[in-house]
């Protein structure tokens, strides 16, 4: 693998910030009195914010990075009710964050997996906080919802969240805790060293806790995406304005099996300025396999503004 070497996880700086109402856990690293625009990056499922430190790691030290455990992750506050999942509430964490660690009320926003779902999201509903935009291996939520009504590929890939959503799954990894894939997940990036003893700690503590896994699938249980809706697309879809105007990089490893090559395809029309960056033998967490190539993407993008084809 490329870039493996741990990072020092004690040299970051973690803390709480008060989002909401949750204590969220947020981890900073960079300088605080950079005059350039903070970063924002956002983890997906199911992984921790550590994710993000094998990255900025590779950045330079110039500039603020901002790395939460979104709720209901690791340490952070992991509300009882599903609806405190919605989008419009995640929404919200993300407009607190922003407010929270920008003077300039404008982040530079990076996310993974979900954690790039929802950040496109925000870019479309407050584009006035979002300079740039980053999404490595995530998908604009429209241009999902489109592909799950009109592509089968996209629903056999995306067939697992049914099962993920309706409690068996969680209540067989309660029974059997070795059945649950993730922790399996997790226990082959340590075998092949894309995650360190230090790391696999920190997953160790994230996750040691059943109600975390139930928490982080309430981001499922309580989204719109649907695979059984069609033909015609829901009013969430029809009735918003989804452009996307800030500058976007994607990056995008190949041989990704969540998101299929054609939804990624599909939603070049939602933005006005998307450039992707492809990684060739890489899976759908560049973040882990590649992070070194992740790190340099980002920070031509950012620096140079460079168009990737």
């Amino acid at each position: 693998m490329v870039g493996t070497q741990e990072p020092d996880w004690a040299s970051f700086d973690a803390g709480f910030q008060t989002i909401q109402g949750l204590k969220l856990h947020v981890v900073r690293a960079g300088s605080s009195l950079s005059d350039k625009t903070p970063m924002l990056c956002l983890h997906g499922f199911p992984d921790i914010w550590s994710v993000w430190g094998r990255v900025i790691t590779h950045l330079p030290t110039d500039r603020l990075y901002v790395m939460p455990n979104q709720r209901g992750y690791h340490l952070s506050n992991k509300p009882q009710r599903v609806e405190d999942y919605a989008p419009a509430i995640l929404l919200e964490d993300i407009r607190q964050l922003v407010l929270a660690n920008s003077p300039s009320g404008k982040v530079v926003l990076a996310g993974h997996d979900w954690g790039g779902v929802i950040a496109t999201w925000f870019a479309a509903i407050y584009p006035e906080h979002v300079a740039q935009l980053v999404l490595i291996n995530a998908v604009h939520p429209a241009a999902l919802q489109r592909a799950l009504v009109t592509d089968p590929d996209q629903r056999t890939a995306s067939a697992y969240m049914p099962s993920l959503t309706s409690g068996a799954l969680e209540a067989a990894w309660l029974k059997e805790p070795n059945s649950n894939p993730f922790k399996n997940w997790f226990q082959q990036a340590q075998t092949d060293g894309r995650m360190g003893p230090g790391e696999a700690a920190l997953y160790q503590a994230a996750w040691s806790d059943p109600d975390r896994w139930r928490a982080a699938i309430d981001w499922y249980r309580a989204s719109p995406f649907d695979l059984a809706i069609g033909p015609e697309l829901p009013a969430w879809v029809q009735d918003g304005d989804w452009t996307i105007e800030a500058p976007t990089l994607l990056i995008w490893g190949e041989t990704d099996t969540v998101f299929t090559t054609k939804t990624r395809d599909s939603m070049a029309t939602y933005f006005t300025q998307l450039t992707v960056m492809r990684l060739p033998g890489i899976g759908h967490n560049p973040l882990r396999d590649d992070p070194v190539s992740v790190a340099e993407a980002i920070h031509t993008f950012l620096e140079q503004g460079k168009q990737y084809v």
